[in-house]
Parts: C-alpha cells; structure tokens; sequence
C-alpha cells in the first residue's frame, strides 16, 4: 500500500512532516479538509525507479470515490520539508487539480518533477539540510473567499496573532501575486472587517487553540468558504523565539537622577515607577483584564545599566497604548521627557465607549487636579513635621514606612500633575500646528512663558530680595563682600546686628534649601547641609546687575499676552467667513493656554514637595543608620545605601533571615556597584529581552550629530542670541560663569534655576519640553534648546556659538 488517508496516524517519515501534522489535527479534531497522502515510497518506485504504477492507479481511484471532492489540491509533502529546522517554504510546487483520475495523476507527476528543481538545490546548498524523498498530499480544495496565514506569534508586536489574507486563495499570497492585508489580533483588538469577520473571528480561536495543541508557536495556512473556516497546513515553529527588542533611554530621568545610584534608592525607584504607571491605568478606567496583561510593562519601565538609571520605553509605550487616543499620550510623553525615536507600542482600536468613558474621567480627574495637587503638598508637609519630632528608634520606623508608603501608594496625585502638564502641553502643540505650521513650537513656547505664581521662580525672587536686604545693611554688605562664604556665615552668626538678615538666610534655606543637584539621589548634598555653598552663590549674584526677577517676568508674561493676542487674530483671518468657528477655536485655545499653564504650574509644586520628601527621607535613614551601627549591622556610614528598601525593614523589625551577613553582602555589592559605575553607555540603545549587555554589545540608537558646525535639537524658548559657551557638568561649576554666557550642559535640575539671572541662552543634551531647565527658560524668556545630541562634546568651553532657537539650530562660529 502507497496510500494513506489523512484521518489515520501517519509516519513523518514516511509521508512527510506537512501531512503529518495535517493528519495531527484531522485527528485532534480542527477543521482540516478530507483527504489521502501518498507515500515515499511511492516517489522512489514510480518517479526514481519508473515502475508500473498500476497499482498506485488503483489506490488513487479508490480514495477519489472516498473523498469525492469536486476539486484538489496537489501538494508536496517531501521528507525534510517543514521540520524544525528548515522549511523549503516555495521550492516545491502545488497544483490545483480536477477530480478526474487522469488531472490528479497528471498533477502527481508535476509534484514529483519539482523535487529537481534547480531553487531546491540551490536552497540544499544554502541550508546545508537535503529532502530524503517526497510525499504527496491530495486534499479537498476549498474554493475560498478569503485565504491567509496565521503566525499565532508576531515577530512585529509581542503577544499579538499576525493575520495576513488575500481575496480568492491563498496561492496568490505565496506566490507574491498580491499584497496581502493584515492587521494584528489580541482578545483587545478584533479584526474589524466585516465582511469576512464572522467566519475569520471562529478562525482566530481555533489558531489559539492549534498552538495550544502543539504547545509551541504555529503558522496556520487557512481558507474561507462561506463563513466557514478551514485549516489547509500548518507548522509549528519549535526553533527559539527571536528575543523582542527592548528600547532605553536616559532622557528626562537623568534630570531626576544624574548620577550612579545605589541599591537602595534602585529598588525604591523600581517598585515606584510600577505603581505610578499602574494607578496611572487604574484611575482612567483601563480595564482589570488589561492591566494584567500588562503587569510585566509595569514591572518593568525602568532599568540600570552602568549603575544609572534609563527608561524602558518599550514598557512605557506598551502601557499608554492601552487607553483610547493612545497615539497622542505617547507623542506627548516623548515631547514631555525628550525621546525622539518611534512608537514601540502594539496599536488597538478602541470603540466609542470606551473613549467616551476615558473622557469622562480625564474630564473628572481634571476638575480634582488642584484637590490631589492640595493633598499631595499636605502629605510631603506632614511628612516633614513628623520627622522633625521623631526621636526614638520607633518613630523612625514609623518615619521609614511613612515615605515608602506615601513613594508607593499615595504618588498618584503627584503622578496626576504630571499626566495634565504633558497631556495639555500635547494638545496645544497639536492645535499650534494647524495654524503655524513648522514654527508652531516657538509659537507654544511663547504662549507658556512666564506662567503666573509659577513656584521655581521662588528661589530667584527670594534670592533677589535676600541681596537687597545685605546690600542696604552697610556693616554687613561691607563683610559680604570681603570675607570667603564660610568666613561670612560665621560672622553673621556672631553678629547681633545682622539677625534679621541671618533669619532671612534661614528663612531661605528651609523653604528651598533642600532644591539642589540630584536631589533626589539620597547621596548629593543640599544647601541645608551646606550653607555655606549657599552663601558662595549669593556672593556670585552680587556681581550682577541689579534686575529685579519679577519685573523680568511680568515683561514676559506680557510678550505671552501679545502673543495670545496675535495667534487670536490670525484664527479671525483664516475663518473670517465663518465667524462661529472662529470663535469656538479661540475659545479652545485659551482653554489649551490655562490648562497647559495650570498643569506645568501644578507639576512644579509637586516636584518641589517630591524635593522635600525625599531630603527627609535621607535624613530619617542617616538616623536609621547610625543605629545599626550601634548594634553592629552596620559597619561604616553609606552602608545603608547599599541595603534594599525591604531589608531595610526586616531589620527594623527584626526579621531578617541573612542580618548577621549582612556586613558581608554590602561590601560585594559596593564592589560592584563601583566596578559597573565606571562602565559607560549610550544615551539611547536597545537590548534583546532578558539579556544584560556590556556596553560595547548595546545597539545604539538615534541620530548621529552634525558636526559641519551646526547642531540641532528642540525649542525650549524662542530667541536668537550669540555668545560665548561654558560647558559645566555641575551647578557647582556656576563660579565660571559670567553674565551673559550660553549654558551647555547635559541635563538641567531644579538646582540649575538658580545660575539662569547669570546666562543669556541655554542649550542642554537630555530632556524635554517640560523639562526643569526649559520651564525656567520660558520664565525668563533666555532662548533655550534642549535634547541637543553630544552637545558637550561637540561645543568647547569657550566657543563662540550662535544659538538659534526659533530653529532650534547652534551654529559653532569659531
């Protein structure tokens, strides 16, 4: 016997890997049309030996009366083809046959001739694996309606069904006859075509439940016939998963953490951008089924590499194309933190509800911004108060728990601030565009200048007044400007005549000496630790000229009027003959305006409270350390740094499992910590998913930088201005500074805000238009480019540069 029906066990080596796993699922019961398969044997005694194939005639007569199909398929199923490691996908031919003995037997003997052709020897070359003989499957053709293939695993998007079809079958797609459609599928995403959906819908469970069958990842050749589906081949792919690509970046975050960061402050960091993107997801209703299949976004959003912190955007971009008009949060994020390369999200289509309830709640969560923004401020005060008044070991438990209470589970509000700036900064830049076209971002950028009780412009305004005090104080102004800063504070401090300015001093430092360089890396220090940096910097002003901050910021302010009044008229001429739409437009875009300008103010006010939460959760755990040196779990001060968050609480309570290694577990990490500190990586690059990478293994991304004397980057604030360069890696470096210069730096911090009355431009690596460093520029309307690549590196200290940021293009002059 050369003949076997398709229903029966079949021998892969025998009859061929296609036929064999066409028999598989006939047998497990998925719609595989009838049918029989002729062995290898056969192929070797009719084609390669030219017996008689009477024989085989009449087996092959006997099956037709079986399966009594009107048409067949005619297809190779040789020994070797689709196996695991290769596939000979097109080498060997397939025919459409009538049901007549003589067509089939016809067809059968071109199938048999194919195994000559010369691509097949040619592909036997390449992979180096060769066909053992050849099967032959003759099956029922389904005249279908639509044909494709189902990869039940995308390599474009992760945990998506690729669909690919064409009208008619599905030859024309092998073959390359037709551009197939194609759309991606998950329980979230439904194919939306309706004219074959009904059918394709039932087809796309079976295609879950083949792969479920073979427990591996399968491509799926189908066909639809009247709304029924039909599988015609299959292949599971048992070879490795190509890993999916994970995208990082340091931008924006950098601006928060700009140095190495320590165990500690890393799994503080990690467990809270988890929970600030999660309650993200839930306060807009994104659905519980979705959030869940998104806990490994939200488990991973960032990482370290070199011990410095960088964003997955391939997790963050993941999480925001889960809520409706998805394609604006994400363009928004980006612009928000500076990341200028594509979409790494899997795209869905969301129906009216869905967005009308997203609606809803952007519109309630907006109406209660100012609430969280109130309460947020509350907790980051009594948070203080209660450090202040924490003396025995139990308070500072209390103390410890407090913040990472608040870091975890109470950020939302804060994390609120920070959805309505970018969301509305988007919104505003999307609406500048229809009428502005390419200078559309000087345009957005002038209408926030100067934004009304912005609360960064406090340390300058205060620093200002500070001066004026010292300045009409002769004795004391007279000191100031003869003794080095320390010398100074200690003699105000011994100076009973000069209490009122030493209260102002104190007076400052409390409400924003905390504001420095990395201020949020548990590590840097303050001008509350260091006064005397504090009173070095009031020194450095004193050489300025004497302008008053809040009169430069009303002049602003009233250019951003101007502005308003100019973009109003412009809306008036382009709908002057429809004046109702004119009218609706300007009033959308003053809403745009406030909205933009409320959520920056309001993102500013909570990242001041995040300053102070943090200075005094650094303080609690320098108590909290001194202790543990008392008791011998520590050894040395900074050790703590080196402890994770939870062991840290298992030795507050006493239920550390490893607490008398402990000593031993720091130095290894400090070891390392201090060999990967040193290793450096690029801004932007990505990975394979699950694999840690050396920085010369890393596939770095993004433009590479002109450097035929022009640079360019993003407008923070409008303006052209020429000048000489200072390029400083710290606001410690502010005393080479002289008025006038443009700042190069690589990122900007709130501690930066107070070397801006100092400079006449600025120009910055990393961030982005909501960055601390182009919100202070705005203030004080200093033209301002950020997200400059290399921009340190390629500008030398002292360069004469023009600075371009209508264009958002450095010219290097000399």
């Amino acid at each position: 016997m050369y003949i076997t029906p398709l229903h029966n066990l079949i021998d892969v080596d025998l009859y061929g890997a296609k036929a064999a796993h066409l028999s598989k699922m006939k047998r497990g019961g998925f719609p595989v049309p009838d049918g029989f398969v002729i062995s290898a044997d056969a192929f070797f005694s009719f084609f390669i030996a030219k017996s008689d194939m009477t024989d085989l005639i009449t087996e092959i007569r006997s099956e037709l009366k079986r399966v009594g199909a009107a048409k067949y398929m005619v297809r190779s199923s040789a020994i070797g083809e689709d196996s695991d490691e290769n596939s000979f996908a097109g080498q060997l031919d397939s025919f459409i046959s009538s049901g007549e003995e003589s067509d089939i037997i016809a067809h059968l003997k071109k199938c048999w001739d194919s195994y000559q052709n010369e691509n097949v020897r040619v592909y036997e070359k390449h992979s180096g694996k060769k066909l053992n003989g050849m099967g032959v499957v003759i099956q029922q053709l389904i005249e279908p309606d639509f044909a494709g293939v189902i990869f039940t695993r995308s390599h474009l998007q992760a945990g998506q069904l690729l669909v690919e079809y064409v009208e008619g079958h599905g030859e024309k797609l092998v073959s390359g006859e037709m551009t197939p459609k194609s759309f991606h599928y998950s329980s979230k995403k439904p194919p939306t075509d309706k004219h074959f959906l009904p059918g394709l819908k039932t087809g796309l469970a079976i295609a879950q439940q083949i792969e479920q069958f073979y427990g591996s990842p399968t491509d799926i050749e189908w066909a639809l016939k009247d709304g029924v589906f039909y599988v015609v081949q299959a292949r599971p792919i048992t070879s490795q998963i190509k890993e999916m690509e994970v995208y990082w970046s340091n931008t924006n975050v950098n601006e928060n953490y700009p140095d190495p960061i320590s165990p500690l402050l890393y799994s503080v960091a990690r467990e809270a951008y988890y929970h600030y993107f999660k309650n993200l997801s839930r306060l807009f209703r994104i659905p519980a089924e979705e959030i869940r299949r998104l806990e490994p976004s939200y488990a991973n959003v960032i990482g370290v590499f070199g011990c410095k912190m960088y964003y997955n955007m391939s997790s963050i971009h993941e999480i925001l194309s889960a809520s409706p008009f998805s394609d604006l949060l994400i363009k928004s994020f980006d612009n928000f933190v500076g990341y200028s390369a594509e979409n790494k999200g899997t795209q869905k289509e969301f129906g009216f509800r869905t967005k009308l309830s997203f609606i809803k709640e952007f519109i309630s969560l907006n109406l209660n911004l100012e609430k969280n923004v109130s309460e947020f401020e509350k907790i980051a005060d009594d948070y203080s108060r209660q450090l202040k008044k924490a003396v025995v070991m139990e308070d500072l438990r209390l103390c410890f728990h407090s913040f990472i209470e608040t870091r975890m589970h109470s950020w939302y509000r804060a994390s609120l601030s920070d959805f309505f700036a970018m969301t509305y900064h988007g919104l505003l830049g999307k609406f500048c565009s229809k009428y502005y076209g390419n200078e559309a971002p000087g345009i957005q950028n002038k209408l926030i200048q100067s934004i009304p009780g912005l609360i960064s412009s406090g340390p300058i305004i205060e620093m200002y007044d500070l001066i004026g005090k010292i300045r009409n104080d002769p004795e004391t102004y007279e000191s100031f400007n003869r003794l080095g800063a320390q010398e100074f504070l200690t003699w105000l401090q011994n100076n009973d005549s000069s209490e009122e300015i030493l209260t102002a001093i104190h007076s400052y430092l409390e409400n924003w000496g905390f504001r420095c360089s990395g201020e949020l890396m548990l590590t840097s220090e303050n001008y509350i630790e260091k006064p005397d940096s504090f009173i070095a910097l009031l020194q450095q002003y004193e050489k300025l000229p004497n302008q008053n901050p809040e009169k430069i910021i009303q002049e602003k302010f009233l250019e951003a009027t101007v502005a308003k009044k100019d973009f109003r008229k412009k809306i008036l001429d382009r709908e002057v003959w429809f004046l109702p739409k004119a009218w609706l437009q300007i009033g959308f875009l003053n809403f745009l305006v406030k909205r933009a300008c409320h959520g920056i103010a309001s993102r500013e006010r909570v990242r001041l409270k995040q300053s102070l939460l943090y200075f005094r959760f650094k303080q609690v755990l320098q108590k909290i350390e001194k202790e543990f040196i008392k008791k011998g779990l520590l050894k040395n001060e900074g050790d703590i740094l080196f402890l994770t968050y939870p062991e840290i609480s298992e030795h507050l309570s006493a239920s550390s499992m490893l607490f008398k290694i402990a000593p031993q577990i720091i130095e290894e990490r400090r070891s390392e910590f201090l060999r990967t500190s040193e290793l450096i990586y690029p801004d932007d690059f990505y990975t394979s998913r699950g694999i840690n990478s050396a920085p010369a293994e890393v596939i770095q991304k993004g433009k590479s930088p002109e450097t035929e004397g022009s640079l360019k980057g993003m407008c923070a604030c409008g303006g052209i201005i020429e000048g000489r360069a200072k390029v400083l890696s710290t606001v410690l470096e502010a005393g080479k500074l002289e008025k006038g210069d443009i700042l190069v730096t690589r990122q900007t911090d709130p501690g930066w805000v107070v070397v801006f009355p100092l400079i006449s431009g600025l120009i910055v690596e990393r961030g982005g238009m909501l960055s601390h460093g182009a919100i202070v520029s705005r203030e004080f309307g200093l033209p301002a480019i950020v997200g400059v690549d290399s921009a340190t590196t390629l500008i030398k200290d002292g360069d004469r540069i023009i600075l371009n940021a209508n264009s958002g293009e450095i010219t290097i002059c000399e």
